[in-house]
């Protein structure tokens, strides 16, 4: 399995030889007439493959991407400036933090970045993560931290898009409330954060 935190270029060239290997065997069985086919077999090789295919093409797609990508972690420590001046000596600290700065989530803003004001397919968003079900999820964390990240349709597919570098700090509010839940704030705590953030919006 593929380390987010290992050498992609160096998983590339490890994984590749097995993967040709795989994707050789499933063709071996596709092969095969009616008479000789055995269902499972095939199947064994279609799910070794489709596994070994997913980690080389995570691999060599994030070749291409930064190990860090400075602009993310630039515009995450804006977001939280902005917290800390608007509510810094109202509402306790922990509850200003920026959330969503996982590996993942920077892999995620850097492909955006990589192709800035492009349309980027979801299908290969889904290959840097190598995670059919939440790389939807964790492009929807990006937004909710004021990126602009728009979801749209095209060609049949969903894609997004990275319009700008402008944080939207309207949706601070927000992340403020989120930390709340998220942190489990006591009772006391979440209506003096409430009666904040009521207080600034008016």
């Amino acid at each position: 399995m593929t380390d987010q935190y290992s050498d992609p270029s160096a998983d590339w060239h490890r994984l590749k030889p097995d993967t040709v290997l795989a994707v050789e065997g499933v063709l071996d069985q596709l092969k095969k007439d009616d008479a000789q086919a055995d269902a499972q077999n095939l199947l064994d090789a279609y799910l070794y493959a489709k596994r070994l295919l997913a980690e080389s093409m995570q691999a060599l797609v994030r070749t291409g991407l930064p190990a860090e990508c400075d602009t993310f972690r630039d515009l995450r420590a804006q977001l939280a400036a902005r917290m800390t001046e608007e509510y810094g000596d109202r509402i306790p600290e922990r509850y200003l933090t920026v959330p969503y700065g996982s590996r993942t989530h920077e892999q995620l803003f850097s492909m955006l970045l990589r192709r800035y004001r492009q349309p980027v397919s979801a299908a290969l968003l889904r290959v840097v993560t190598r995670d059919s079900v939440h790389t939807e999820r964790r492009t929807r964390e990006l937004r909710e931290l004021g990126l602009d990240i728009v979801p749209s349709r095209e060609g049949g597919s969903d894609v997004y898009t990275l319009r700008s570098l402008e944080l939207d700090t309207s949706l601070i509010p927000a992340i403020i409330t989120n930390n709340l839940r998220d942190k489990k704030a006591p009772e006391h705590e979440r209506k003096a954060v409430a009666a904040v953030l009521s207080e600034q919006a008016d």
